[in-house]
């Protein structure tokens, strides 16, 4: 985009090989772009690139001018007084000290950058951690947590005392736009390096994510105390209860009580699981979508029958769509089946694992209860009243659809 407010980086440097934008000073983008009328590196205004673009989709670099090479010619049109030289001082240059590299699943990195938080005031929660210590990736807004195990190399071992380890992790938290902009990648990992991982007064962590089709160089990554990730998931012996179930079904059904509480005044769109019941509740005791599911239980002593009507808790629907959409059929949903309204959900698949807080969210009545009660006036009651079904009719028909695939499809980057 090259919007900085230095003239001077709002520009794309070719040298030769790659096209790279240096705008953000804490992290820079590049794309192949060979240009063999080179020999020296060049800075271009990003207003001349993009003027030339605009008449023509061939774009030849000369030191002087760009060109399609067919007569068109744009010129750079400098601005006066701009040290656009300086740009090339800024260009990333592999640091002294040790590095660590490894391939790195976008798969992976898209499911537990889903959960890591926007613009948030606790700016180390802007990104994912990697954890170069337990392997794991990490991503959390404080209200929810994506974990995806073995997907990052345990390359740093601590010694453990008396079962509490004498040092601590070695970790390293990326932020999140440069991240969002690898995922467009049209590869399905990117080579990871790290140099200087351990940091230091004199040796500040630099990240380059390599993929087919461009690179990402992270000058700085995100400072801070990132939330010790192994208190926040629940021990899985401490949710022995688990359901299975089709998450498509369970992510539209959220997505549609989720509107049906909106118009009964919850603004949060929180919805109710009743897992025991197999049902998603709205604002509603009446609005509800049924939901097949199975539960079960790792102790043969715990009966689940009993414990059918006490599985009910209430999550932000948004957070719930989010953490279907990254599992598949094999996951185990699991409770709290002694305090599930107060406790979080556990989502485990595999190496991955999803943890969403609970809300506040009042049980729905019973109907005979309910009805006894005043009903508040509604603007236009025959739509409000057709809308519930409806949604509930488009969240039954998608359930007859095949299993989407998890991580949504990004943006492809188009090569000219």
């Amino acid at each position: 985009k090259a919007k900085h407010s230095l003239p001077a980086l709002r520009s794309v440097v070719f040298d030769g090989t790659s096209a790279i934008c240096a705008s953000e000073l804490d992290w820079m983008v590049g794309v192949p772009c060979p240009q063999p009328g080179l020999t020296a590196p060049v800075v271009v205004p990003v207003e001349a690139v993009l003027a030339h673009l605009a008449k023509s989709r061939h774009l030849v670099v000369m030191p002087d001018h760009l060109t399609n090479g067919q007569g068109l010619v744009t010129p750079f049109n400098k601005s006066a007084g701009v040290d656009y030289e300086s740009v090339l001082d800024m260009l990333p240059r592999p640091p002294a000290g040790d590095a660590v590299s490894f391939g790195l699943d976008l798969d992976a990195l898209d499911r537990v950058l889903i959960a890591a938080g926007k613009q948030d005031i606790r700016y180390y929660l802007n990104g994912v951690m990697l954890d170069l210590t337990e392997g794991v990736l990490v991503g959390t807004d404080g209200h929810r947590m994506h974990v995806y195990r073995n997907r990052v190399p345990q390359v740093f071992g601590r010694a453990v005392v008396d079962g509490v380890p004498t040092v601590a992790p070695v970790q390293c938290t990326l932020p999140r736009a440069p991240l969002d902009w690898v995922l467009g990648s049209g590869g399905d990992s990117v080579k990871v390096t790290i140099w200087n991982p351990q940091g230091g007064a004199d040796a500040v962590p630099q990240v380059l994510l390599q993929g087919v089709d461009g690179f990402v160089w992270i000058r700085k990554p995100l400072k801070g105390k990132f939330p010790d990730w192994a208190r926040v998931v629940p021990a899985l012996g401490s949710r022995p209860v688990w359901a299975s179930l089709d998450p498509v079904l369970l992510s539209d059904s959220a997505a549609a009580m989720a509107t049906v509480a909106r118009l009964a005044g919850n603004e949060s769109g929180a919805v109710l699981v009743d897992f025991g019941a197999g049902a998603v509740h709205g604002g509603k005791p009446e609005e509800a979508l049924p939901l097949a599911m199975t539960v079960h239980s790792d102790h043969a002593d715990l009966d689940t029958a009993d414990l059918a009507g006490a599985l009910s808790v209430g999550v932000c629907a948004q957070y719930l769509e989010d953490v279907a959409d990254c599992v598949t059929r094999e996951a185990q949903w699991r409770v709290s089946h002694l305090n599930a309204g107060r406790e979080a959900l556990m989502v485990v698949d595999g190496d991955f694992t999803g943890v969403v807080m609970p809300v506040r969210f009042k049980e729905p009545e019973p109907a005979a209860v309910a009805a006894e009660q005043e009903a508040e006036p509604e603007p236009c009651p025959a739509a409000v009243a057709a809308l519930p079904d409806q949604l509930m009719g488009k969240a039954r028909a998608s359930a007859q659809k095949p299993p989407e695939k998890a991580r949504k499809q990004p943006r492809r980057l188009v090569a000219a």
